[in-house]
C-alpha cells in the first residue's frame, strides 16, 4: 500500500486532490488546519511519524497576494518556514516531497513563457515568499520536487467563481486585460500531480523544478470573455489596463510559464483553457444555485 499525506484541505487544489482517483492501493490522507497548526513547526515531523506517509504534498501557502503586502511575517511563516520544516522532516524520514509554488515568483520584467532554469524575481511579497520556499525546499531536500502553477481555476471558487456568479446576475464587469498568464484547472492538476508522484516513486522523472500549468496562455480578460460568453452573452463586461485597477499588491504582467519539460519527462500535457472554461463556467452556475436553494431550505 502506498501512504500520500496532503498538507491542506481547503484550497482548490487540496480539495481536487480529494476528488481525482488514484492509483489502486494507495491511501490518501489530509492534514489542514483544523487538524493541526500547520505553522507550528515543530509539530511538522510528529505528523510525519504518526502518518509514515510515501509521499507528501504540500498544499498550504499564505495565497491572499493583497494581504500578503501588510502581513509580510505570515506570508513568510506559511510559505518560506513551514515548507523548509516540510522538507527537512522528509529528507530525515526518507519521504518524497511534492511542494507547490506558482507563477508569481517571476515578476513579468522579461517577456515569458519562463522556464525552469528562469531565474525569479518576483514583484509582491507573496511572490517573494513563495520564491524563497522554493529555494529553502530544495536546500533541505534536494530530491524533492517543486511544482509551480499558474491561474488555479475551479467550480467552487476563486476568479472563475467569482466571474460566473456576476456574469449570472447580470453585475457589471472590469476585468484586467494586459495580465497575460497560463490558467489552469484544479482538477486536471490534480490529476498531473497523482501521475508524478506515482512516476517520482517508480524511479522516473528527476527531483527539482517542474512547471505544471495549462499549455495555453490568456488574460484575466480572456477567461472572464468566455465565462460571459457562456452564461449571459449580453453581460455588461469591459477591458481595463493594469493601472486602472486599485490593489495593494503589484501583480506580474507576464508570468506565463513554459510547460515543456512537464510532457517531454512526464508525457503530461494539461488541458488548454479553452477546452474546460465553458463546462467549468456552468459547473459553477450549477453549484451557486444548489447552494442558493440549499439556504432556501435551511431558512437562511
Amino acid at each position: 500500500m502506498t501512504r500520500v499525506l496532503v498538507l491542506g484541505r481547503r484550497g482548490q487544489l487540496a480539495r481536487a486532490l480529494a476528488s481525482t482517483p488514484w492509483p489502486v492501493g494507495w491511501r490518501v490522507a489530509f492534514a489542514g488546519r483544523d487538524d493541526v497548526d500547520l505553522a507550528g513547526i515543530e509539530a511538522i515531523p510528529e505528523i510525519l511519524n504518526q502518518t509514515r506517509p510515501d509521499v507528501v504534498i504540500n498544499t498550504v501557502a499564505y495565497t491572499a497576494v493583497d494581504a500578503a503586502e501588510d502581513h509580510r511575517e505570515a506570508a513568510f511563516i506559511l510559505n518560506a518556514e513551514v515548507p523548509e520544516a516540510v522538507a527537512q522532516a522528509c529528507r530525515a524520514a526518507g519521504r518524497l516531497l511534492i511542494h507547490l509554488s506558482t507563477d508569481y515568483v517571476f515578476g513579468g520584467t522579461d517577456e515569458g513563457p519562463y522556464d525552469e532554469a528562469a531565474r525569479p524575481d518576483p514583484v509582491n511579497v507573496y511572490g517573494r515568499s513563495k520564491a524563497e520556499g522554493e529555494a529553502r525546499t530544495l536546500a533541505a531536500c534536494p530530491d524533492a520536487t517543486v511544482v509551480r502553477t499558474a491561474w488555479l481555476m475551479s467550480a467552487d471558487s476563486g476568479f472563475l467563481a467569482t466571474m460566473a456568479r456576476r456574469a449570472a446576475t447580470g453585475e457589471p464587469l472590469r476585468v484586467v486585460d494586459d495580465q497575460r498568464g497560463n490558467p489552469t484547472l484544479a482538477a486536471d492538476l490534480a490529476a498531473a500531480l497523482v501521475r508524478v508522484a506515482a512516476d517520482r516513486l517508480a524511479g522516473r522523472g528527476a527531483p527539482g523544478l517542474l512547471h505544471m500549468a495549462g499549455p495555453s496562455e490568456a488574460t484575466w480578460f480572456d477567461v472572464a470573455r468566455a465565462v460571459v460568453a457562456t452564461l449571459n452573452p449580453g453581460a455588461d463586461l469591459q477591458p481595463i489596463s493594469s493601472f486602472d485597477y486599485v490593489s495593494k499588491a503589484q501583480r506580474p504582467r507576464d508570468s506565463r510559464l513554459d510547460v515543456l519539460r512537464l510532457q517531454h519527462i512526464h508525457g503530461i500535457a494539461l488541458r488548454p483553457w479553452p477546452e474546460w472554461v465553458a463546462e467549468a463556467a456552468r459547473g459553477c452556475h450549477i453549484l451557486a444555485a444548489s447552494r442558493l436553494e440549499d439556504r432556501h431550505q435551511s431558512g437562511d
